[in-house]
């Protein structure tokens, strides 16, 4: 079968080939790729910055935003050929750790997890895959192809879970919400927080072009500029760019005692869980 694969570490050696069909070690159940979003996680792992081959491989398949259709449940009981799912992409560690144990290995503490398409596992951008039914979620056939987007989408729902959990630590009433970066995961950032009765912003650096259409589709206003010449305070920040600078003047901006959001924090050079911080501290 056709698959996307790269010899991490490595740039220039992102390539489309023929590699063996999935072992049924990988997992029960059997899976026809249906799409596979591509982020700025896959652009460095192609560009040799990020990434690890499975134990004993030099090469790993990419692909971590998945879309697929069942084509063998395996021993599941929940599942039925023909379903679409996606799948989970971060395995716990094996000690476990702390947050592993509990099931919050988004939460790692030991770095020991692994990840589909980006840390010693192979990913989905292959015509099949397999994987365990633990890891396999359901997605509602109404959704379509728009199911590709939920892995991304899982990440801005922990990032707000945990501008939630800050915020209430004391009175809380948030009104404004600002997004800093219109690419993929601020769009999606600021599609989940107008759901909401929040006045919704998005920051980014392009003066023209589909983000301010597509920012003012969902109701949000949109700005060009630096943070820290906002004119308003906002109540929550969901930083969505990763770019130091921006990150530094979102926690100065943020009002005090309320809640910043990084949904991911791969400009440290590393991918932990989502983190949450405020002006009175970090958790």
């Amino acid at each position: 079968m056709k698959a996307i694969t790269v010899e991490p570490k490595k740039p220039g050696t992102a390539r489309f080939e023929e590699i063996p069909e999935p072992d049924a070690g990988e997992g029960s159940v059997l899976v026809e790729a249906v799409a596979v979003g591509v982020c700025g996680t896959d652009v460095e792992i192609v560009e040799g910055k990020y990434g690890w081959a499975p134990p004993g491989k030099t090469r790993l398949v990419l692909g971590h935003e998945s879309l697929g259709r069942i084509i063998d449940p395996g021993v599941s009981r929940s599942l039925k050929k023909g379903d679409l799912v996606v799948g989970i992409v971060r395995r716990p560690d094996p000690v476990p750790c702390p947050n592993c144990a509990v099931g919050e290995s988004d939460m790692c503490r030991n770095s020991r997890y692994t990840e589909r398409g980006i840390k010693e596992i192979d990913g989905f951008m292959s015509e099949r895959w397999r994987i365990e039914p633990e890891y396999v979620m359901k997605v509602d056939p109404s959704l379509g192809i728009l199911g590709v987007l939920i892995e991304p989408t899982t990440v801005i729902t922990k990032a707000l879970e945990q501008v939630v959990t800050i915020g209430q630590r004391s009175f809380w009433e948030p009104k404004t919400a600002l997004v800093t970066g219109a690419g993929p995961i601020g769009l999606l950032a600021a599609f989940r927080l107008s759901l909401h009765e929040l006045d919704v912003h998005v920051l980014d650096r392009a003066e023209s072009g589909p983000k301010p259409e597509l920012v003012r589709a969902l109701g949000a206003t949109y700005h060009t500029g630096s943070v820290l010449d906002l004119t308003f305070e906002p109540d929550i920040i969901v930083e969505c760019t990763g770019a130091g600078p921006v990150i530094a003047d979102a926690i100065h901006k943020v009002g005090e005692g309320e809640s910043s959001a990084l949904p991911e924090s791969d400009w440290a050079g590393s991918r932990p869980g989502p983190s949450a911080m405020s002006r009175r501290g970090r958790s």
